[in-house]
């Protein structure tokens, strides 16, 4: 350390600035070394929780995983006043993904009685989750825990601490719509039917009418039916045959470009109808006779039939639209969407 003492006496006797900048060019090399080693600052307002923060942020972004844009995350929007309840707020809503995830993905029956850091311990024990990603979410819980017990925040900690939620938060929520898509074609009759083994339009119609089930996500459709396949040929190898036909983008494409029809033709039928079995009639699909004698049909919407619904329905579908054509377009000019 003799030449950090050299430094400062040397700093200590020169007065002109361009001198002391002679010499931090000439110890650049020994200096930078030395800042390299720090790994933990401790000072006036939580340096060291902040970087516990970016060393997560950047853990996340070495593993990007998969996610959707939901509802799942619009607290994080909200602005609070007090920031330990935003920190707490994201920590419930990262716990409900959690125990929402370890309900439909794990075949425990108590999974109520179990602590978050079980949950997490035994969705990374079913391979639902990443060890990568599992280690993440246990880093941002202690982080979450320091923030809402200390008694200082610094802002750029909460905004950091807000944000790597949101992360993990969408990750979550993408991956608990994956299995439960799984279980939708597990259990529907719809994926079923004899005779729909081979006809491609069949499953054009059969995804059309779910596509809320999958978000309008063509990532997430996909990944679910692959893990319905993956188990139908792990549960039963002397049965083969029981996998589901998967869309290609550009049919999943058109299998939304027939939802956005028939809800526009919903919303100019509906102020036409006085009575229910009016209303119910203008509700079924009509599919493109392209598509052949499918022999079924259900409702559009379910639930409330409304002209809402139906706008409500339209926007999403317009939207997922517009994602995908894009995502077509790039994929043709040899872009590999991530």
């Amino acid at each position: 350390m003799e030449w950090i003492k050299a430094i400062a006496e040397l700093i200590g006797s020169f007065a002109w600035p361009a001198t002391i900048f002679s010499l931090i060019i000439i110890f650049r090399s020994e200096i930078r070394k030395r800042l390299l080693s720090v790994t933990k600052v401790t000072g006036p307002g939580g340096i060291e929780l902040t970087m516990e923060a970016e060393r997560l942020a950047a853990s996340i972004k070495q593993t990007p995983e998969p996610k959707v844009e939901t509802k799942v995350i619009n607290s994080l929007a909200l602005q609070y006043t007090d920031p330990k309840l935003a920190i707490t707020q994201v920590r419930i809503d990262l716990e409900r993904e959690l125990f929402r995830l370890s309900w439909r993905a794990l075949e425990h029956s108590r999974v109520t009685d179990w602590h978050t850091s079980r949950h997490i311990d035994e969705l990374e024990r079913a391979n639902v989750i990443t060890p990568h990603f599992a280690q993440n979410i246990r880093s941002y819980i202690d982080i979450a825990n320091q923030v809402i017990h200390g008694t200082e925040i610094p802002s750029e900690v909460v905004t950091r601490t807000v944000s790597i939620a949101g992360d993990l938060l969408s990750t979550l929520h993408y991956k608990r719509l994956v299995y439960e898509a799984q279980r939708d074609f597990e259990g529907h009759g719809l994926w079923h039917m004899k005779g729909r083994k081979d006809n491609k339009y069949y499953f054009l119609s059969a995804v059309a009418s779910q596509l809320p089930e999958f978000a309008y996500d063509y990532d997430l459709y996909k990944d679910a039916i692959a893990l319905f396949n993956a188990r139908q040929r792990s549960d039963r190898p002397a049965a083969p045959g029981r996998e589901l036909y998967i869309l290609t983008l550009d049919e999943f494409v058109e299998a939304l470009e027939w939802r956005e029809k028939e809800l526009e033709r919903l919303r100019e039928e509906l102020p036409k109808t006085s009575k229910w079995d009016e209303c119910s009639e203008v509700n079924m699909w009509k599919w493109p006779s392209k598509w052949g004698e499918l022999q079924w049909s259900t409702s559009i919407l379910r639930g409330h039939v409304s002209i809402f619904d139906a706008e409500q329905d339209l926007m999403q579908t317009r939207a997922a639209l517009e994602r995908h054509r894009t995502r077509q377009l790039l994929e043709k000019r040899g872009h590999t969407i991530s």
